[in-house]
């Protein structure tokens, strides 16, 4: 489907652009070569640690008379690797100068630990905050996209869909980890709270096309929208009601669409109870990776079908999609209309095909 090769192309010019910047920044590139580096470093400080206190407890215990002990020995092995000195007991010539080795092989590795740490933790923190500025530069150049506000199961499977459609889609999430995965499949995010307006310019709420107020509290979406169209008047607002009472206060703060998951979910069982093979075909046609999408045409001011029948402006013969109805500007629908039904301004073509088809109908449109 066209919706999921745009999704493959996307990803493949994410991961062209990553890899420029692992060339370029040291810490993308280096960071997983300097962790390898400190888990060996600490591995082979430990090894050294139990070889010399087996050193001492078998072979210097023979050399002094002394009885050393598992404890004994250890604890030499630690002060000297560390530099603390003494000694545990009176040792052998030989074990002076194993003990003087140990000890510059300790400091060695702690050196060479100390600093593959420094160096991964100061990476860790440039990757973040380079990863961070990216996104923030992206966000910026972002136009006539869709935010998502709250990512649960909603606000993910609404992601999915938009995203599925070839869209442009930002999340705004409260929750870090809730938006973790999103790194993953390249969608940009904002993490905050989307009622404020400071996250709501972050996303680019003054140039987005649509806004999805999916968040979990009907206080909270009411607010959003609130502060939505205050700062964008044309942005497409649909929002969630989890209360009916709810409904008409998101329409008078500005939704433009206002849903409630428990409503459309009553409607849906019921259809699938008594129409299951509709239901399965418009499942497949809404949701399903298909080459067979529904969508609304609107007609320009300038479109050259205005006062023209749908056969008179080709659209039947000519496009190869199925108009399924005519949406006049007054909200009114005129399912699977004549081909001599005339077109008029503001009125809307709803169109079922696939994507190249649905295109030439739009082209046809606004010759």
């Amino acid at each position: 489907m066209w919706g999921v090769g745009q999704d493959a192309q996307s990803g493949s010019w994410n991961n062209r652009h990553m890899k420029r910047w692992r060339q370029r920044l040291f810490p993308l590139e280096e960071l997983g070569r300097v962790a390898r580096q400190f888990w060996i470093a600490l591995f082979v400080l430990l090894l050294v640690i139990l070889l010399a206190a087996a050193y001492y407890i078998v072979i210097e215990s023979r050399a002094t008379g002394e009885y050393w002990s598992a404890v004994d020995g250890l604890y030499q092995a630690v002060i000297t690797v560390t530099t603390l000195g003494g000694e545990v007991h009176p040792l052998s010539q030989h074990g002076h100068l194993f003990t003087i080795c140990l000890a510059i092989t300790g400091i060695g590795l702690l050196a060479f630990g100390a600093r593959s740490a420094a160096t991964l933790l100061v990476g860790q923190q440039l990757s973040a905050e380079m990863q961070h500025r990216r996104r923030l530069r992206a966000l910026k150049q972002m136009e006539n996209h869709f935010i998502v506000c709250g990512y649960g199961r909603m606000g993910s499977e609404a992601v999915q869909q938009l995203r599925r459609r070839g869209l442009e889609v930002v999340v705004i999430e409260q929750d870090p980890d809730a938006v973790e995965e999103r790194r993953e499949v390249g969608v940009l995010y904002v993490i905050g709270n989307a009622t404020h307006d400071e996250h709501l310019k972050n996303a680019g709420v003054e140039r987005a096309r649509g806004l999805i107020a999916a968040i979990g509290k009907d206080e909270d979406n009411l607010f959003l929208v609130l502060s939505a169209r205050l700062l964008n008047p044309k942005v497409y607002i649909v929002a969630r009601a989890g209360q009916e009472a709810m409904v008409d206060k998101l329409k008078r703060a500005g939704a433009s669409r206002v849903l409630s998951p428990y409503v459309l979910g009553g409607r849906r069982l019921a259809a699938a109870a008594t129409e299951p093979g509709v239901v399965d075909f418009l499942e497949m046609v809404l949701h399903e990776a298909v080459d067979v999408e529904i969508a609304a045409i609107a007609l320009p001011g300038t479109s050259p079908a205005l006062g023209r029948s749908l056969s008179q402006a080709g659209v039947m013969r000519e496009g190869g999609a199925m108009i399924l109805a005519v949406l006049n500007r007054q909200g009114e629908f005129h399912t699977n209309p004549p081909p001599h039904t005339v077109l008029a301004q503001g009125d809307s073509l709803i169109a079922m095909g696939s994507q190249a088809q649905l295109e030439r109908v739009k082209r046809l449109v606004s010759l």
